[in-house]
């Protein structure tokens, strides 16, 4: 028996509600959670569902090991689908982990080659996880450019304007995963978790956006162990192009280039 298509919807739709919100329901998740593993325990079809269903739980619950596991067991079940796909690779931005983001927006770039939707997803993974030029190969690679729908109308300005930035600077995306990864691992450092991220983009330079669920005030301590981080690990961590700061999860709205990238492919 499979599990039900309406219930696995819902499942989704109420945790990816969560995630773009930022707003948990401990209670809700955990009876989501339970469900999930009831299904899976049963040995029933589309198992890939009930695991990313898990990975989203445990995202919200703040365990991020369990979120890499549940992500990485939904999509060896699933490799092609572009709901697990989609989702994997947003979850993971959003936990702080552009190297897996990155992976996930590739196979979902290359399996999807048909469908400009998800390739204009994909490119909104790569913009965040700081691999721009990945992002304008694939959007020019099929002319998405004139495609993109009303919420995404700013995603070929923003890729062009990041790509330059780092271009004129000659940051390549190795080095801004490397400056990235440092500012993670600075905020991991402090026992917080990564609750959501975004890249803003301005006229000649960028800010990344880390959020955790604390205080304004602790945020203060991390974003000092952010930048002693950075200029004790590089020699140069261009802070004219990129500059990694820590937020409260509850300043994180729910943006239309976030919703745009979770949802339940129907």
């Amino acid at each position: 028996m499979n599990v039900p298509k309406a219930v696995a919807t819902e499942w989704l739709c109420d945790l990816i509600d969560m995630v773009i919100t930022a707003q948990s329901n401990e209670f809700q998740v955990r009876r989501i959670e339970r469900e999930a593993l009831a299904f899976l325990s049963k040995g029933r079809e589309r198992p890939e569902i009930c695991w990313l269903v898990l990975a989203f739980t445990a995202f919200l619950r703040g365990d991020r090991d369990e979120c890499v596991r549940c992500s990485e067991a939904a999509q060896a079940l699933a490799r092609h689908d572009v709901t697990i796909l989609t989702n994997v690779a947003s979850l993971m931005c959003d936990l702080g982990e552009p190297r897996m983001a990155v992976n996930y927006a590739r196979l979902l770039a290359d399996t999807q080659r048909s469908d400009p939707t998800s390739r204009i997803k994909a490119a909104h993974v790569f913009v965040t996880a700081l691999h721009a030029e990945e992002a304008a190969a694939v959007m020019l690679a099929h002319d998405l450019n004139a495609t993109v729908a009303e919420g995404d109308a700013e995603l070929p300005r923003d890729i062009e304007a990041t790509a330059q930035i780092f271009l004129r600077c000659g940051v390549d995306a190795e080095q801004r995963l490397a400056l990235l990864e440092t500012a993670v691992e600075a905020i991991r450092s402090q026992g917080c978790m990564i609750r959501g991220s975004r890249l803003m983009i301005y006229d000649d330079t960028t800010r990344y956006e880390l959020y955790v669920d604390e205080t304004a005030s602790q945020c203060g301590n991390v974003n000092f162990a952010i930048a002693e981080a950075l200029t004790t690990t590089f020699d140069n961590a261009y802070p004219e192009v990129i500059t990694f700061v820590c937020r409260p999860v509850g300043s994180l709205s729910a943006l239309a280039s976030r919703s745009a990238l979770m949802e339940v492919v129907q």
